[in-house]
């Protein structure tokens, strides 16, 4: 028997539709109070969520802020800032000129990433790793960066890079290898335009330096990993273990720390130190009743009197000192 219907037959149908002969089913009726969802497909999809990078970032955090302060001899503060997921041309556009762009692998994922480090910081840690205080203000606009400062990049870069890798321990053993350094963001199309990326914000603040690095890792190259990256239970190394917990309490509690007073202090010339003799006195800025600081480990902690207790020097706690 023929599909298809004949002209005759067409239009029979159509008669004894419109005459109601023939019963057809009823279509949907849009609700017109129903609300409408404007849908972009141009843009990536905000909905990508790969929770346990939340563990990755703060692990990283922690980690650089000891590599760095002990690099540059100072107390760093590394914090997280945020994730977005953005269109690589989109992450392109917020890069100024000139910057520097750090091509990078993580084996054994594929393709490139980006590592992107603020201007300022190159200029900071250039001054102060060749016996600088960090303040001599470097004009950023205009120029390129020179050998010496390419060279203190590389060695900051490959740095960071291997704090990253080891960020990703508990879920995937990555080695971060440094590729190459770009100024210009159109030489570092690691992927086509439209392609989606996860851009990693951390904040440094060095004294009165403050300035970002950025990952981005296009998501294509999580694929492989992406399971591991997803699930609601991404804090699971965070649940407190009663047993852990009383025997780092005993260890801490056994530890020797050093305690002393400082009676007080004074300054004297070149001199009249050469002069001292048997029997001189030497004036401190505390008088007698005067409450001595207690330092321990270097810390001001207690204030106190001096005494003797049991035929011992001592010295009586009176009041603590609150850490701000």
């Amino acid at each position: 028997m023929s599909q298809i219907l004949g002209q005759d037959e067409v239009d029979a149908l159509l008669k004894g539709i419109g005459g109601g002969e023939v019963v057809t089913e009823k279509g949907i009726v849009p609700d017109e109070d129903a609300e409408t969802a404007v849908y972009d497909l141009t843009k990536p999809d905000k909905a990508v969520k790969l929770p346990k990078l939340v563990v990755i970032t703060d692990k990283f955090a922690r980690t650089f802020r000891i590599t760095l302060s002990n690099a540059i001899r100072k107390l760093a503060e590394v914090s997280f800032e945020k994730t977005d997921v953005v269109r690589f041309d989109e992450f392109l556009k917020e890069i100024p000129v000139p910057a520097n762009i750090n091509m990078f692998n993580m084996d054994p994922l594929r393709g490139l990433n980006i590592l992107l480090i603020d201007s300022k910081l190159i200029f900071y840690f250039v001054d102060i790793l060749f016996g600088g205080k960090g303040t001599s203000g470097t004009k950023i606009e205009g120029r390129e960066f020179t050998s010496i400062e390419n060279t203190v990049i590389k060695k900051m870069a490959r740095t960071i890079l291997e704090d990253w890798g080891k960020a990703w321990d508990p879920f995937i053993v990555l080695k971060c290898e440094y590729t190459r350094s770009e100024v210009n963001p159109q030489f570092s199309m690691i992927v086509p335009p439209n392609d989606v990326v996860i851009s990693i914000s951390f904040n440094i603040e060095i004294e009165n330096v403050q300035g970002m690095i950025k990952f981005c890792i296009p998501f294509s190259n999580l694929e492989p990993i992406k399971d591991k990256l997803m699930g609601d239970s991404f804090l699971e190394e965070s649940k407190k273990d009663p047993f852990w917990d009383k025997s780092l309490r005993k260890e801490i509690q056994s530890v020797p720390v050093e305690m002393k007073a400082v009676l007080g202090k004074t300054e004297l010339k070149g001199k009249e130190l050469l002069t001292l003799s048997l029997g001189d006195i030497i004036p401190l800025n505390k008088f007698a009743a005067d409450d001595l600081q207690i330092y321990v480990e270097g810390v001001p902690k207690f204030k106190g009197q001096p005494g003797t207790f049991h035929g011992n020097n001592s010295i009586q706690i009176t009041e603590l000192i609150e850490r701000r």
